[in-house]
């Protein structure tokens, strides 16, 4: 693929640390960047400065299950109801 002059010339206003914007019919669609200058933002930051997250507490932390937590309740209720269905 070849660029064009005009493309080259603007890319090379990036390099040399230019921020380049593009429009359409006067109206901004576009901005080209020079790549070192771009530092991307993690996503969870961007949530919480924005208000729409807070971060935990205590990352990581999982209550501890009593001894008789997470058994097989859930799979014998379901047996009992089955036996009692009227096929």
């Amino acid at each position: 693929m070849e660029t064009s002059p005009k493309t080259r010339e603007v890319l090379a206003r990036v390099r040399s640390g230019k921020i380049v914007d593009v429009t359409e019919d006067g109206r901004p669609t576009a901005r080209i960047v020079p790549v070192a200058g771009r530092t991307p933002t993690p996503v969870m930051a961007r949530l919480v400065e924005s208000g729409k997250a807070r971060l935990a507490v205590r990352p990581g932390y999982r209550p501890r299950t009593r001894p008789g937590d997470g058994g097989d309740r859930l799979s014998k209720a379901l047996a009992v109801l089955r036996d009692e269905e009227m096929w």
